[in-house]
């Protein structure tokens, strides 16, 4: 049996007020144990609101985060993607890491992802060796 944590201790650990957890709950965001007129939350919970809290603060509006979870849940093959996934938010889109591979969890557009300081570093190596056999050493003969 998964061990349940009540909506207090669930509210210090997540940063979600009692009031976000209602209406999260109201609106079928998350789905915690009822019992009675108590909430008991699981660890998967717990990971899904700290997600949740955290894209949020960072700007993502709470519909593109909804529909980032369930788009996530219909890509992904397992029922709980969020606790192995890294996420990311520039406040407008959910960019998912899985697997070295970036993807949109609103879009599902693909992202590629390269280093531009290794770019740099290529051109100036590159650089280097073509000074280098444009200007070699020239042996001096003494006679």
């Amino acid at each position: 049996m998964e061990y349940r944590y009540k909506t207090d201790l669930v509210s210090k650990l997540t940063g979600a007020t009692s009031n976000q957890l209602k209406y999260w709950v109201r609106i079928d965001l998350i789905r915690p144990e009822i019992n009675g007129r108590r909430a008991f939350y699981s660890f998967k919970d717990i990971v899904k609101l700290r997600v949740l809290v955290s894209l949020r603060k960072r700007g993502l509006s709470l519909q593109k985060v909804r529909f980032g979870i369930t788009r996530l849940s219909e890509i992904l093959p397992d029922d709980e993607p969020l606790s192995r996934l890294i996420i990311y938010t520039d406040g407008e889109d959910m960019i998912v890491l899985e697997k070295g591979k970036y993807f949109s969890a609103i879009t599902k557009q693909h992202y590629f992802r390269f280093d531009t300081e290794q770019i740099g570093a290529e051109i100036i190596k590159l650089m280097a060796d073509e000074t280098r056999q444009a200007n070699p050493k020239r042996a001096v003969s003494v006679s």
